[in-house]
């Protein structure tokens, strides 16, 4: 057994030997040396001093809620904010609550079909794994069609009046003089002692009184004073009979002083006459007056929010949506009182109701749901005019047999459903026609100037005075308002009807200083659903071309090179079937089928050439 222990202990010890050699230990102090030390500098390091503009707390930081974090409320609830109570968020909410609703029916071919086969599912099944059973087989066949309508807009601005600024208005106040004896003058005339004051103001006296102090004996002294006349012996207050008086400022109001009764004894009037000017004797006007005054009040000032440029909309409507009257407030402590007519008034410069315009159709089918919208004409985020594709599912039948799981097509009559082109004939009809159309109108311009499906600018007049929207696209013949639509317009809504125009973008037709009076509707028209197609889907939706704008339709045809660059696969031709199919009864694609197999059949057995 030892024998047997001796090579595993030497191989031990090389191997001892060679994890201890100087090579190892070498780099196994320089690998303890470097460790972590990546990681030291990055902690020691001072964004700040490194980083220009750096920020520890950025306002954005508010929003996040770490790596951690499964949700983050505080966004959230700022987003929730503003979507309730911000202008665009409420504008937004606005837009969905008036949308027409697209519902979608359980009596589309797609559901209803799908419906059927879960009842049967077990019938249909039931023996099919030991034998042959005859079934019908549906498949559903999903059409697009393209289409335009209008959703029920109202926008508005709001007038608000409110206190703002002001203004100087004459008033009255009521004042109290006190008149000192320093501002009378005394002199003589006669006998008579006279005095007198001069208004300090120009008013009309409410009250008045006059206070005589002296130590004197007056000698029964008559006095006659501001429609008064009255007997003075000593000191005292005396009621004066001024209300009513006139008083101007810079006229002297004199009064007269004579003792003895009023028979005025000379050498006694002369000593009283001393001792009013020395101030012995003293008077004191108190006088209230109803004086001419200035006052500010506040003026009624409107402030208007209008979310959109109005000057490029005609104003529809305008509706007092606050009543008016007169209402209090506090403006620097001080109440004021103001009269408005109306504190609010409601503008309306764009309202149209629903318009299902071409869509009607297919909103009415319960086979067709909304594929995709696409705004093509806003104001202020509402979307005023959209393009809608619409997916209609059609019900296709056809016989097959069930064998052990597997579904066998044995007469044909299913091939269709399973390749999945049951329209092929129409579409390639349809790309046929239209690459005819486009050689017919090359054709036919010699070499110059080539190009085809060219259209026609037209206009409608959707906003103006005595308001009638000749721009509708459906109701014509029950909307009496539209017997003021000149002939164009009433053309165009055919066109319209009949899915050959494309709507290019609204303006204002005629504006007087600074305020719109009609706004108009610009398409381009076609002779053909063909050329409307390959227009709409060729040259705005592959090559990017767009058609101008809404006063300057650009309704140029296609160049060569433009008609070289399309890829009609890629074109829907489906809103053409009608028409192709109208006035010619057109093969179904099992028609077809069905007839090359007897000509087959045909040759197979002799019975052909």
């Amino acid at each position: 057994m030892k024998k047997q222990l001796i090579p595993g202990i030497l191989l031990l010890a090389t191997a001892v030997s060679v994890l201890a050699s100087p090579q190892y230990d070498e780099a196994a102090k320089y690998a303890g040396s470097v460790k972590n030390q990546g990681m030291n500098v990055m902690k020691g390091t001072d964004p700040a001093a490194t980083i220009p503009g750096y920020t520890a707390k950025p306002d954005e930081s508010g929003y996040y809620g770490g790596t951690t974090a499964t949700s983050n409320p505080d966004l959230e609830n700022a987003g929730n904010s503003e979507m309730h109570n911000g202008e665009a968020g409420k504008t937004i909410m606005e837009v969905i609550k008036n949308r027409p609703k697209d519902l979608i029916s359980t009596d589309a071919p797609f559901i209803s079909g799908s419906l059927d086969i879960e009842d049967k599912a077990e019938t249909i099944m039931s023996g099919t794994d030991t034998q042959c059973k005859d079934v019908n087989v549906d498949k559903t066949q999903i059409t697009n069609y393209t289409c335009e309508r209008t959703p029920a807009v109202e926008l508005a601005c709001t007038r608000t009046a409110g206190p703002g600024g002001g203004h100087e208005e004459d008033t009255t106040e009521d004042k109290r003089f006190i008149i000192s004896h320093d501002h009378f003058t005394f002199s003589r005339s006669g006998k008579q002692i006279v005095f007198g004051f001069s208004p300090p103001e120009t008013g009309v006296v409410l009250s008045a009184s006059l206070n005589i102090t002296t130590q004197a004996y007056l000698l029964n002294s008559k006095v006659s004073f501001m429609n008064t006349t009255f007997n003075a012996s000593g000191s005292g207050d005396f009621t004066l009979n001024a209300a009513g008086m006139q008083l101007n400022e810079g006229t002297v109001v004199q009064g007269t002083s004579c003792s003895g009764n009023g028979t005025c004894i000379g050498s006694v009037d002369d000593i009283l006459f001393r001792q009013l000017q020395q101030g012995q004797i003293r008077f004191t006007l108190t006088v209230m007056m109803r004086v001419p005054a200035k006052k500010w009040v506040p003026d009624v000032v409107w402030s208007e929010n209008c979310p959109f440029d109005k000057t490029d909309q005609v104003l529809i409507n305008s509706v007092c949506t606050d009543p008016g009257g007169d209402r209090t407030f506090a403006i620097n402590g001080e109440n004021y009182v103001l009269h408005s007519d109306c504190w609010q008034y409601t503008d309306t410069y764009v309202s149209q109701s629903a318009d299902n315009g071409t869509c009607n159709d297919y909103m009415q089918n319960p086979a067709c749901t909304v594929g995709s919208t696409a705004c093509l004409d806003s104001l202020n985020g509402t979307c005023l005019r959209e393009q809608v594709v619409f997916s209609c599912e059609e019900k296709m039948s056809g016989s097959a047999q069930l064998c052990g799981g597997e579904l066998i097509c044995t007469d044909g009559s299913c091939d269709q459903l399973d390749d999945g082109k049951s329209n092929g004939f129409q579409s390639a009809v349809s790309g046929l026609a239209a690459l005819a159309a486009a050689g017919k109108d090359i054709a036919a311009l010699n070499g110059v100037n080539v190009s085809a499906f060219t259209g026609e600018g037209h206009s409608c007049r959707k906003a103006m005075a005595g308001f009638s929207n000749c721009c509708k696209d459906s109701g014509w013949g029950n909307d009496v308002g539209l017997a003021s639509c000149n002939t164009e317009e009433k053309a165009l809504a055919e066109a319209k009807k009949r899915k050959l125009s494309i709507y290019v973008g609204s303006y204002c037709a005629h504006k007087v200083l600074g305020v719109c009076l009609e706004k108009k509707e610009g398409y381009c028209q076609f002779e053909s659903k063909l050329a409307k197609i390959v227009q709409d889907q060729g040259r705005r939706g592959q090559l990017g071309i767009g058609f101008g704008s809404g006063s300057s339709p650009d309704c140029r045809g296609l160049t060569v090179p433009e008609l070289q660059r399309l890829n009609f696969d890629n074109i829907n031709f489906a809103d053409f079937y009608d028409d192709l199919e109208n006035g010619a009864t057109l093969p179904a694609d099992q028609e077809l089928l069905d007839r090359v197999k007897e000509q087959i059949a045909g040759k197979v057995t002799g019975g052909g050439q």
